[in-house]
């Protein structure tokens, strides 16, 4: 399905709960109830004990930069160039492939702080992106203590 420049994932018994998590403000993710790993993408049994016992249990959304790239010339369907894609690995040891917003290529850096936030593209569908973390700049003078 495709929604103005995007392509959108398709929202199915499996996905939806996913796909459409944004709306709470936060991303769910498939978690197997009898070993408690994540799974993802959404699957219909465990990939580490293959239980079928997979619930959807929301992650904190913040996480670390492990890889990017700058996209210069978008292939149709996408966003327009240039944009950032990012490999993004949550707290929760979830690895995501999302569009970066709010920060050139020349400014990130690997390990990054980031978090994620959502964009809603259609009635139901809200897709997770990612942003970098403000860091607190480091204060030039410190209070002396007594």
């Amino acid at each position: 399905m495709v929604h103005g420049q995007r392509a959108l994932p398709e929202l199915t018994e499996l996905t939806e709960a996913h796909w459409t998590s944004g709306a709470s403000g936060r991303l769910s993710v498939q978690r197997c109830a009898s070993c408690l790993r994540w799974s993802f993408p959404p699957t219909p049994c465990c990939r580490h004990c293959w239980r079928t016992d997979l619930r959807f249990e929301p992650v904190t959304g913040k996480g670390v930069l492990l890889s990017w790239t700058r996209v210069a010339e978008a292939v149709r369907p996408a966003p327009a160039a240039p944009y950032v894609v990012a490999v993004v690995d949550l707290e929760e040891g979830v690895r995501l492939l999302l569009n970066l917003v709010g920060a050139t290529a020349d400014e990130l850096r690997v390990d990054a702080p980031v978090r994620l936030r959502f964009v809603q593209v259609d009635a139901e569908v809200w897709l997770p992106i990612a942003e970098i973390e403000e860091l607190e700049e480091p204060e030039d003078e410190l209070e002396a203590v007594s």
